[in-house]
């Protein structure tokens, strides 16, 4: 059965969108937004995905809904079938593996491949979100973790000068976040919540001092520690 889609992705600040025109900027919008609850299983598999729902939702026709979801199939999220539409796809835990050992490799390439300047304002958005760990000491929630952890991935991005890296160590968070956020229940939320703080922290001091490699380094280690406790489960 189809189902409405909330629109979240306002939420999670993207990066590198000031010089995109018009058309491209809503286009992305619509592709954030329907990845975003994907990610978050508000669409989880084996959901079908409306068109035209979507499509009146968003206020566009069906072209750019169908544009979205060619892309999100290339990228292993939906499938669209003759006869059925496009659903979305169920979690493949050993690519998921392939894409995180990927993404680990990827991170070590950060402060290598053209990265950009730490700012101020990427400094300032890394201390707000630390006080949010403090807001949610006493309830924490899985959607928490996961906002908390694409506007982490979101900063770490503007790092990253090299555009086709850029875009290629998104798509690969998007390909593996949703098995960290699926697996979620079966961790210690409070551990993982102390975990991420601890990127978050670690982070802002790398960014502070300006060493974008060591930014790379902290991800590649946070990625490892990850993928340890995934397999942990899923073995």
């Amino acid at each position: 059965m189809a189902v409405p889609f909330p629109i979240i992705s306002d939420a999670i600040n993207r990066p590198h969108l000031s010089d995109e025109s018009p058309w491209r900027v809503r286009f992305r919008k619509i592709y954030e937004g329907l990845r975003t609850n994907i990610t978050l299983f508000i669409n989880p598999p084996g959901t079908r995905l409306d068109v035209s729902l979507i499509a009146t939702q968003y206020g566009v026709s069906k072209t750019p809904i169908r544009t979205v979801f060619h892309r999100l199939e290339n990228e292993g999220l939906v499938i669209t079938q003759h006869g059925v539409g496009t659903t979305v796809t169920e979690i493949d835990y050993s690519k998921v593996r392939q894409a995180m050992e990927l993404r680990m490799h990827l991170a070590e390439a950060i402060g290598d491949l053209d990265p950009c300047p730490p700012n101020d304002t990427i400094s300032q958005k890394l201390e707000l979100l630390l006080l949010e760990f403090k807001s949610l000491e006493k309830e924490t929630s899985s959607i928490d973790f996961a906002l908390l952890d694409m506007h982490l991935h979101n900063c770490k991005c503007e790092l990253i000068g090299n555009d086709l890296l850029r875009r290629t160590y998104d798509e690969l968070y998007y390909r593996t976040a949703r098995i960290w956020f699926h697996l979620l229940p079966k961790l210690d939320l409070k551990s993982e919540f102390s975990a991420l703080q601890r990127d978050y922290q670690q982070t802002l001091k790398a960014v502070m001092r300006g060493d974008v490699k060591a930014v790379g380094f902290i991800t590649r280690n946070s990625l490892s520690e990850e993928l340890y406790r995934i397999n942990d489960l899923i073995d």
